[in-house]
């Protein structure tokens, strides 16, 4: 199954795709993408309609109230205001409480100003940013808004959009932390794999993985686990009981010290494999020293029951009822003298 992790085009979650084209996360989030679009546009056309048949009813007039000039822009009557104190538009005063604008004005405006303006606006952001902030093209901008009937508002010149309707149309991009993930171009270069191969077994392990512009990460973690072959897995890792039967470790002990270090190990069916270049560092010093007089006189518990043919139970009482020599070395391991053993079970 695919499992590269997408951004649902309506609410803006993440989700795992159960097939290449799917853009939303559920049946729900595509019907309402779908009449939210809708309402949009039949919104713009009412604007546009009721734009044009008030301008139609106030095109005899010199000058128009703030009302009006509101009606005839598209707009609302506080954006009229901030017009006014930005310095697009100069009223007249005709009296202590009375303001109008010249038609001129308001026809000069209307050709730099696109209509409808949908969108909220209430916080706005340039286009520059906004192509720098969603990391988009000019093009793919305004390929975007223009079926949610946004347009840009001009302000002395200058193009701005609604930073609240930008952030739904493109939510931010995922930031990804480079030691969970692959980068394809480093694996082509660094194994000598070809795209192709990375792409394909991608596909067919289910390994997680997402495009971040046009660059293709692969989850490091499945990565790892997919391509551990068993000649490799027999050349370079050990299992946890390999590992502390090599070191001479126990449980509690190679735990807490691969968990100190931070070493993590890659499962494969119900094992669980550490490499060898790992563990080494950590417990490759620490392996016990044992004098080579005290191999050679002297026999390990275990092998000297296998070496005997006798059970563990009349091993300990003969032994300790004949005081055979015991020596306990680095690593926990007793020893018993061989001589002495030799001559309490005749060999």
């Amino acid at each position: 199954m695919n499992k590269a992790i997408r951004i649902c085009k309506y609410c803006g979650k993440t989700f795992t795709p159960e097939h290449g084209r799917q853009i939303f996360c559920s049946d729900a989030c595509r019907i309402n993408h779908k009449n939210q679009e809708k309402r949009l546009r039949n919104a713009a056309k009412k604007n546009v309609l009721s734009t044009h048949d008030t301008r139609a009813a106030l095109s005899g007039k010199e000058y128009l109230s703030i009302t009006e000039a509101a009606a005839f822009l598209g707009i609302t009557r506080p954006t009229v205001y901030a017009r006014i104190k930005e310095g697009e538009l100069v009223p007249v005063r005709f009296g202590t409480r009375t303001l109008r604008i010249p038609m001129d004005q308001l026809v000069a405006n209307t050709e730099r100003l696109p209509q409808p303006s949908n969108g909220d606006f209430s916080t706005l952001i340039s286009k520059e940013e906004a192509l720098e902030r969603y990391e988009i093209s000019d093009t793919w901008l305004y390929k975007k808004i223009r079926p949610e009937g946004i347009r840009p508002r001009i302000v002395k010149g200058k193009a701005f959009f609604p930073k609240k309707d930008l952030d739904r149309l493109f939510p931010p991009r995922l930031v990804y932390n480079a030691e969970d993930w692959y980068n394809a171009d480093e694996l082509i270069e660094k194994e000598g794999l070809t795209r192709k191969y990375i792409t394909n077994l991608v596909r067919v392990k289910g390994i997680p993985h997402c495009r971040k512009g046009k660059v293709l990460l692969v989850s490091r973690k499945e990565w790892d686990t997919a391509r551990l072959f068993r000649g490799d897995i027999e050349k370079n890792y050990l299992t946890c009981d390999q590992a502390k039967k090599r070191y001479h470790l126990a449980n509690k002990t190679f735990y807490d010290k691969i968990k100190e270090a931070g070493v993590t190990g890659i499962r494969q069916g119900n094992s669980v494999y550490f490499k060898i270049s790992d563990l080494d560092p950590l417990f490759k010093d620490k392996t016990p020293k044992i004098p080579p007089h005290i191999r050679r006189d002297y026999i390990r518990r275990n092998d000297a029951i296998a070496h005997y043919h006798v059970g563990t139970k009349r091993f300990t009482e003969e032994t300790e009822a004949a005081g055979v020599t015991r020596i306990r070395t680095e690593g926990n391991f007793v020893w018993y003298k061989k001589s002495e053993l030799d001559e309490l079970f005749k060999l």
